[in-house]
């Protein structure tokens, strides 16, 4: 057995060429800088807790204390159980802010929360990573420096903690106190949780991708049809030997002479069948008595006319002289529950899909995204005739297909054909297939 072992550094995404954080990546990713009036919310609430905690030493013990001081030497005078009392209620107020405050720092530097920031949506990261701020610097030190302003009653809290996030050279409202721990809070109501694992891994994709969705062009899969005129392909399914057939739609040139049409025989809806490549109708029934109104037919979905000099093949008929078929309907409904109909070549499906050079006749359908796992093009739903197959455009998250349970993750510019009640994934987002 072979170990490899990978000794590299790994690489922090977001840092420019000195190591320091670049705020346009962590504002990309979709992170909000916690507002000034609710960090100082949280604080607040945190300083309550303590002074709370410190009710027993307020309360009791101080009172106490005070009482026993005598008005002429001065000296303290606790004896019997006013000692005791001192202690107890003294040592109560240590323990529980002692308490408070290691819970606080651990919930910090593992969580990025503390009771304000949990109580008014504000997390704190690592200005770097984006991850977790870390114990020693990112709790210990961030207290002790916030413990040393308190030093110097009301002007060192008022400059350490609330005016020196106005000094922030970076303008992300990042005060002493987190300089200090390397912290950045951020806002988790209006703005991306960094401890979302899962939203997180997508944004940082999205911003390591290009936004445009741009990438370098592959080798053309068409095939060329007559010279001169454009090549066409059209994907279909994978047959049993594991090969995506195609489809080559040969435009007729003008003037050209008509290939020699072979002798098929193919019977055709209501009977007729086909002859050499031209219809016959089946025989007239006999009537007898005098001719009656017809009945009212039952109403039909739309139908077209086939052009001239197609082939028939798989017992559809393509094109035939004045041969008529019912137009196979489909649609699709998203999670979301709006319904559209796939028409024309097919639809491309995306936040902000667009069709590729030389691509016609594909419906555009951009869908809503707040979490950016669409691509700006994700999925081409490409109908031929009575078909429908499903085409990943190369995007960020992939694409796949569920049906009767089973998962089939598409590989890029893989085309899988689809039935009726499928289910097509697309990044966070799905979609029924309904064809009939």
């Amino acid at each position: 057995m072979i170990w490899e072992i990978d000794d590299r550094a790994p690489t922090v995404e977001g840092l420019d060429a000195n190591g320091r954080a670049i705020p346009a990546y962590a504002a990309s990713l979709g992170l909000v800088p916690a507002p000034f009036g609710r960090r100082a919310a949280a604080t607040t609430i945190e300083v309550l807790i303590v002074l709370v905690l410190l009710l027993p030493l307020y309360v009791g013990a101080l009172p106490i204390t005070l009482s026993s001081i005598d008005p002429v030497s001065g000296a303290v005078d606790l004896s019997g159980s006013d000692l005791v009392w001192v202690l107890v209620l003294g040592g109560a107020s240590w323990l529980l802010v002692t308490v408070f405050i290691i819970v606080q720092m651990a919930l910090h530097g593992r969580k990025g929360v503390t009771a304000g920031k949990a109580m008014f949506g504000i997390r704190s990261v690592n200005v770097r990573t984006l991850e977790r701020p870390g114990f020693w610097r990112g709790a210990v030190v961030r207290y002790l420096v916030m413990s040393v302003s308190f030093w110097i009653p009301l002007f060192g809290p008022l400059l350490v903690i609330a005016l020196s996030p106005f000094f922030d050279t970076e303008r992300r409202g990042r005060s002493w106190v987190d300089h200090a721990g390397a912290t950045w809070l951020v806002d988790v109501r209006d703005g991306l949780n960094p401890y979302d694992a899962k939203r997180m891994r997508i944004a940082r994709k999205t911003a390591a991708t290009d936004l445009r969705d741009e990438r370098p062009s592959l080798p053309s899969l068409a095939t060329p049809g007559v010279a001169g005129m454009p090549a066409g392909y059209v994907p279909s399914a994978r047959n049993s030997g594991g090969v995506i057939g195609a489809t080559v739609a040969v435009p007729q040139i003008p003037d050209a002479a008509p290939a020699p049409a072979r002798e098929v025989s193919v019977p055709l809806h209501g009977g007729a069948a086909v002859h050499g490549g031209a219809a016959t109708p089946p025989p007239a029934a006999p009537t007898a008595g005098p001719t009656s109104a017809a009945a009212p037919s039952a109403p039909t979905r739309p139908a077209f006319s086939a052009p001239e000099g197609a082939a028939v093949a798989s017992g559809l008929i393509s094109s035939v002289p004045g041969a008529q078929r019912r137009e196979i309907e489909m649609w699709i409904q998203l999670d979301s529950g709006e319904v559209v109909t796939v028409e024309g070549s097919g639809l491309l499906i995306g936040r902000a899909p667009a069709a590729a050079a030389g691509e016609t006749g594909m419906g555009l359908l951009p869908v809503q995204d707040d979490a950016k796992s669409v691509s700006k093009t994700h999925l081409a739903l490409v109908r031929t005739g009575s078909a429908l197959a499903a085409v990943d455009r190369g995007s960020t998250n992939g694409s796949a297909i569920v049906r009767a349970g089973d998962e089939r993750v598409l590989l890029p510019g893989e085309s899988v054909e689809l039935v009726d009640r499928d289910t097509v994934r697309f990044g966070d987002r799905t979609a029924t297939v309904r064809i009939g």
